[in-house]
Formats: C-alpha cells, sequence, structure tokens
C-alpha cells in the first residue's frame, strides 16, 4: 500500500484552511463546551476520513467486488462508528448537540467531496 503524500498535504491544507476561516466566528461567539464539540466533531470527520482514504488504497488494485465491498461497506460501517460515537459524546459526556452536528455536517460533506476527488484522481491515473 502506498501512501499519497500529496493527498495527505491536500486534507491538513483543506482543515487548516477551515479553522482560520472558523476562528473569529467560534472565538466570539461560541461557549466552551461549543469549541470542545466543534474540535471533537472536526477529529471525528477527520478519522472518518483517514479510514476511508486507507479503505481506498487497500483495495484499489483490488478487484472491482472487492474494491466496492470495502468503500462502500467501510462508508457503512464508518458512518454507524461516526453514530456511536456522536450518541456516546452527547448521553455520555454532555457535548453540545447542535455545534457537534453542524461540525460533522459540514466536514462531513468536505470529505466526501475530497475523497470523489481522490477516487477520480486515483482512476485517471491508473488508466
Amino acid at each position: 500500500m502506498n501512501i499519497n503524500w500529496s493527498f495527505l498535504r491536500l486534507i491538513f491544507i483543506s482543515y487548516a484552511f477551515t479553522a482560520i476561516l472558523a476562528y473569529y466566528p467560534v472565538s466570539e461567539f461560541a461557549t466552551g463546551e461549543m469549541v470542545l464539540s466543534i474540535i471533537a466533531g472536526s477529529i471525528m470527520s477527520l478519522v472518518n476520513l483517514l479510514l476511508g482514504y486507507f479503505a481506498i488504497e487497500f483495495s484499489f488494485d483490488r478487484s472491482h467486488t472487492t474494491f466496492l465491498k470495502y468503500v462502500l461497506g467501510g462508508m457503512v460501517v464508518r458512518l454507524v462508528l461516526m453514530w456511536g460515537a456522536f450518541l456516546l459524546l452527547i448521553w455520555l459526556y454532555g457535548f453540545h448537540a447542535a455545534a457537534l452536528m453542524l461540525t460533522l455536517l459540514f466536514f462531513y460533506v468536505m470529505n466526501l467531496a475530497l475523497e470523489i476527488y481522490y477516487l477520480q484522481k486515483r482512476v485517471t491515473t491508473k488508466k
């Protein structure tokens, strides 16, 4: 399994750019509980993206069936794990639900776009 450092660099740049854009509104309007929820949501989303990246890398050179099982099945597993972690953080630890949910939603959309971009790039370089 090869590690694509340019894609990992793109992930880092995307998260850093998002943090820079969100710094002022979060520092001015968010409570401490909301800030912890935003940080937890961004970490959960980053782990989700990295697991998706490794699923793509692990299964890319295998058969189409195996690839789809790892990528699509892995997506279901990752969503269930994120849902479980979300419920755990809300019910057990009392995180701010709205801040956590909005952070997860924002980063999920961003990460989905990054994963699609990466898959498209991998498919075009394979041909």
